[in-house]
């Protein structure tokens, strides 16, 4: 009897759906000594490690609503406190214990994983490429460790020869270089993306990763000389390969990954999430945290727990052809008992992220979780990446510019004459915000106070301002569209309705950016309970 390894992966990566499908021979013998020596338990070992990654993921706080939360992007919009997400926790926060040791089972996975499948007898070209697979997926679990624990100070670096050790903090400038050496090692045996089995790692990403790695080295707070030419080199490996390409609509890039869909043209690597048999341990959070607000529970249920911030707004609707404001910040919600049709908010300080919408689910029945796919890598960011480094090198270049136009011209956004790093910063946030970039690039720049205490000024100013007019009610609503129903198409009222913008009670806009301590909150401590375990171990500086 035979079980498909579509079955094993669903746990882990949906991937239903594939064409190559692979078998793998039931054997209840199995034991992790001989797991190793079929193809199938070598198979079943890497669905394993993948499924560490989506258990990370799973509840969109780390990925989604941590990085952008307090920052000049969103922020998050409950009343009462939320630990680490809300800038107000200790280090003996149990979100974060939680967290840390979900990673770190991740890498004894992958190590014991790398471990078995180099001392077992299966085919060697095989062999090489899950070799690849694990270094790849170590790279990902370790740049995700560094980022939000590591900064200057590092980790502990556990590898294959040093499982079961106490091990002290790696710097994290050497964190940083093994999670190169690693994806270089995986790129040279991932297959090529137009040969990958969807949902897992090919040459793309790994290039992608590499090319992110060494933009983090360049800036704060490394400073990695040569860093911005290395990142350069392998964005370019991507871009000059005609394999991939922006999908020619910004909007179908979400709804594909709402939808379970795979297309790696466009987006390189993306987390696979399951909602087979109405199971929430591999589904995720992501559609109803950073989409929609959605009040109906039989139209796809958002909480929409995240505001998109006023100053992200307004960038958004000082361009009015540039799609990507509609999508990721939209004016509209769905009412309670409405029939799934839509009203429009009257206020702009309440606008959610809306990037991830549930209406396109599979199955939306579940008031909290579904299958919807993560983008960890898109070409769009390759480009970003390509111009930020191109222009590092060379300030104003033209290279930067026309990278950079290439995505502003898919969302129909005004395209630049001229390039600098402030418009490339801005122009990543308005192309990536909330995939879980935004406090990790302000770091890098050395800028995450100056935009953290900018953003609190300007709602502030706004909020206190009686005459801030409302100018999605005054473009989007009804009364105000002409008789051939298209906002700004020439024909409407003389005279437009307008509403005015204030700070609702109901909503917490400022306690994230009150709690915010530069001297500590730009990275998450070491969780109190490790420390207590690993006596090896030094707290971050400033907790």
């Amino acid at each position: 009897m035979k079980i498909k390894i579509i079955i094993l992966l669903l746990l882990i990566l949906t991937i239903q759906g594939c064409d190559n499908q692979l078998d793998i021979e039931q054997n209840d013998s199995i034991t992790s000594t001989t797991l190793y020596n079929s193809e199938s338990g070598a198979l079943a070992g890497l669905a394993g490690v993948y499924s560490r990654v989506v258990t990370a993921y799973k509840e969109a706080e780390i990925n989604a609503l941590y990085p952008s939360s307090y920052t000049d992007e969103g922020h998050y919009n409950r009343v009462g406190a939320f630990g680490y997400i809300k800038n107000d926790f200790s280090s003996s926060d149990t979100k974060l214990r939680i967290l840390w040791t979900s990673y770190y089972e991740g890498i004894v996975s992958v190590n014991t994983f790398l471990i078995g499948v180099r001392n077992s007898d299966i085919d060697e070209t095989l062999k090489q490429q899950l070799i690849a697979e694990g270094h790849f997926l170590r790279a990902f679990i370790y740049f995700d460790l560094e980022k939000a624990f590591g900064g200057k100070e590092g980790i502990p670096m556990q590898l294959e020869e040093t499982i079961g050790e106490l091990l002290p903090r790696t710097s994290g400038i050497d964190v940083y270089k093994q999670i190169i050496a690693d994806l270089e090692l995986a790129e040279k045996d991932l297959p090529e993306d137009a040969d990958v089995t969807p949902g897992r790692a090919g040459k793309g990403v790994a290039r992608g990763l590499l090319a992110r790695a060494y933009l983090y080295i360049a800036g704060e707070p490394f400073n990695e000389p040569g860093a911005y030419e290395k990142s350069k080199e392998w964005s370019e490996a991507i871009i000059s390969n005609s394999y991939y390409q922006l999908n020619s609509s910004y909007q179908d890039v979400f709804n594909k990954l709402a939808m379970e869909e795979y297309d790696n043209k466009e987006v390189l690597f993306q987390i696979g999430f399951s909602f087979a048999n109405s199971d929430v341990n591999q589904s995720s959070k992501l559609g109803a945290v950073a989409g929609m607000l959605v009040h109906d529970e039989g139209c796809g249920k958002g909480f929409a727990l995240m505001n998109a911030t006023i100053s992200l707004l307004q960038k958004y609707r000082s361009d009015i052809s540039d799609e990507r404001g509609l999508w990721n910040v939209n004016p509209y919600y769905v009412p309670r008992l409405n029939d799934c049709n839509t009203a429009l908010l009257n206020n702009q300080f309440l606008e959610v992220a809306s990037k991830y919408r549930r209406s396109l689910e599979s199955n939306n029945t579940n008031s909290s979780y579904g299958a919807h796919h993560w983008p960890v890598l898109r070409f769009s960011d390759v480009l970003l990446m390509y111009a930020e480094a191109e222009n590092q090198i060379n300030p104003g270049s033209s290279l930067a510019l026309n990278a950079v136009n290439r995505v502003r011209n898919r969302a129909k956004a005004t395209p630049f004459t001229e390039i600098n790093e402030g418009l490339i910063q801005e122009e990543r946030m308005l192309e990536l915000c909330f995939e879980g970039h935004r406090k990790y690039d302000l770091l890098r720049w050395g800028i995450l106070e100056e935009r953290v205490n900018e953003t609190k000024s300007i709602m502030e100013t706004l909020g206190a301002d009686s005459d801030f007019v409302n100018t999605d009610w005054s473009i989007y609503a009804d009364a105000n569209v002409g008789p051939d129903g298209i906002p700004l198409s020439g024909d409407e009222p003389t005279t437009l309705e307008v509403r005015l913008n204030s700070l609702s009670s109901s909503f917490n806009y400022f306690d994230g950016y009150n709690n915010f301590d530069i001297s500590k909150h730009y990275i998450l401590p070491i969780p109190e309970q490790e420390l207590g375990v690993n006596t090896n171990l030094s707290q971050t500086a400033g907790w």
